[in-house]
């Protein structure tokens, strides 16, 4: 994976559904809550079901609210962003994401769910340094955009928190 590029991102809304998981659960298929999630999502057709986007088309999987750091507890928000003070409605949450800088990577190119994994594996190993600061834990995201709806050929971007 190439080297990430540092942006400034203001704050943002998102809405969408949610799990609460940390990366152990998620090592063990009985446990794991990531891919059930994302399931309900594509099967439930949510992003047509959530209101308020001004940018349609842009799915995001945030992890946010941690406990530890990259070893504890965290919340995934699978959604769409949505204009500031949304409310949501029935079953969806919604999460305001705070601004921050970020280191944003590209993954490579290939078939999904294996880019993901692949690239959080890159950048779980990556040193402060090499993330371009210390990470924040203010929240994460992955974004899939229209490099990611072909899946076996997709590619996308992983945000990064950054401490100011």
């Amino acid at each position: 994976m190439q080297p990430p590029r540092i942006v400034d991102r203001p704050a943002f809304r998102l809405m969408g559904i949610a799990a609460r998981t940390s990366n152990a659960l998620e090592m063990d298929p009985a446990t794991a809550k990531i891919p059930g999630l994302w399931e309900r999502f594509s099967f439930e057709s949510l992003p047509g079901h959530i209101p308020y986007q001004p940018t349609p088309g842009i799915i995001y999987g945030l992890y946010s609210d941690f406990d530890g750091g990259a070893d504890g507890a965290y919340t995934l928000l699978v959604g769409c962003e949505v204009k500031a003070g949304a409310k949501a409605p029935g079953t969806l949450v919604a999460r305001d994401v705070p601004g921050a800088r970020y280191a944003v990577f590209t993954s490579p190119r290939g078939p999904m769910p294996d880019i993901v994994i692949n690239a959080w594996s890159e950048i779980w190993a990556m040193t402060a340094r090499q993330l371009g600061g210390e990470r924040a834990f203010s929240g994460d995201f992955e974004l899939y955009d229209e490099r990611a709806v072909h899946t076996k050929d997709a590619e996308i971007e992983i945000w990064i928190s950054l401490k100011a």
